[in-house]
């Protein structure tokens, strides 16, 4: 890939919103942020990510929602990888039916989240 990915980053805690994407940035990628559902949204029709980092527990609307709504928005299928705290089985189907590509759970593996949005972004 010549050009680096872009990655959103759609997390409403700050820190950790630049924590994650620091964490791309160190791994080769772009990244654009979002705090909130409807920002996702809004920036994503703006800027065309290569693929998404999407958190589940945020304002105004929740991150499967973010993920039903970024999914009907794009007529490509790009990856959403979601990074949350939520490790229930029914929050992971959950995700998995609302169309993430990838569940990870918080604490999470820095290795693990970049390799799988590497390997989704080259298929």
């Amino acid at each position: 890939m010549p050009d680096r990915p872009v990655v959103m980053v759609v997390e409403d805690d700050q820190e950790m919103n630049e924590l994650e994407r620091e964490l791309l940035e160190a791994y080769g990628m772009d990244s654009v942020p979002a705090y909130t559902g409807s920002e996702a949204v809004e920036v994503f029709r703006q800027c065309r990510a290569d693929a998404v980092l999407l958190d589940i527990m945020l304002p105004e609307i929740d991150g499967f929602e973010t993920c039903r709504l970024l999914r009907a928005a794009s007529t490509a299928r790009i990856p959403i990888v979601i990074l949350t705290a939520l490790d229930g089985d029914d929050s992971r189907r959950r995700g998995y039916e609302v169309g993430a590509d990838a569940y990870f759970c918080k604490p999470f593996d820095p290795d693990e989240v970049a390799q799988k949005l590497s390997d989704l972004l080259t298929r």
